[in-house]
């Protein structure tokens, strides 16, 4: 390959990234919410015994499975949240802000405490996962664009 063949692979794939960074452009708000959804029904089953938990369990699965179809629709790809780059300490700040959420759950339940206050710990996991949402997808567009100079 010569340098004039590898500069046009370079710029083929610089504007494949343009390309994907302006369709990533529009992520519809019921996409974020969507996502804080699944995140909150796993929160949530936690603060109640496996009757309850499976079918949350269950339902949250069946979401991720069409949020991955609809993405692969949209987009023509699915972008694994768990990515090395910018986007990851979004993503280690939202796994371990989902994870005291559970503990948090688990205490719920284990403490007899009540539904609300259940609930309310899942209502905050729905925040901080739609905000974590919004926060990747901005990060994950700027460092496609940032790499199509």
């Amino acid at each position: 390959m010569n340098p004039i063949e590898a500069r046009a692979a370079l710029d083929s794939i610089d504007d494949v990234q343009r390309d994907l960074a302006l369709k990533a452009t529009y992520c519809p708000p019921w996409r974020h919410a969507a996502f804080g959804a699944v995140m909150a029904l796993l929160v949530l089953g936690q603060g109640f015994g496996i009757a309850i938990m499976a079918p949350l369990f269950a339902v949250a699965m069946l979401s991720v499975v069409l949020l991955v179809a609809d993405d692969r629709r949209r987009y023509g790809l699915f972008v694994n949240g768990y990515r090395k780059g910018r986007t990851l300490p979004v993503t280690l700040a939202l796994l371990g802000a989902m994870l005291a959420a559970m503990f948090g759950e688990i205490h719920a339940r284990e403490a007899g405490l009540t539904l609300g206050t259940k609930l309310g710990i899942a209502a905050i996991a729905f925040g901080v996962a739609v905000a974590a949402s919004i926060a990747w997808s901005r990060i994950y567009r700027r460092e496609l664009l940032k790499g199509t100079a």
